[in-house]
């Protein structure tokens, strides 16, 4: 079984289970603080050093899924 590493700066979570093709795998941790922070540079982002807050911004929530893809899910992700 492979490690699935997060690609922001400073997070050491492995087994992540979101995907980008442009970013690399995200924790869901990361994830999170992504959504919560509203419009953003995404790279600008995963360059960024991981946070432990809580925030809430649904708004952003769907811009962020439909870049970071679950690996669980059946698309047309292949190896």
């Amino acid at each position: 079984m492979s490690v699935l590493e997060c690609g922001r700066s400073g997070c050491e979570n492995i087994m992540c289970d979101y995907v980008s093709y442009s970013y690399g795998y995200l924790c869901s941790e990361c994830r999170a603080e992504l959504i919560s922070r509203g419009c953003t540079s995404i790279e600008g982002f995963m360059r960024s050093p991981k946070h432990i807050t809580n925030y809430d911004n649904s708004s952003w929530e769907a811009d962020v899924e439909s870049e970071f893809k679950s690996r669980y899910e059946e698309d047309e992700w292949t190896c």
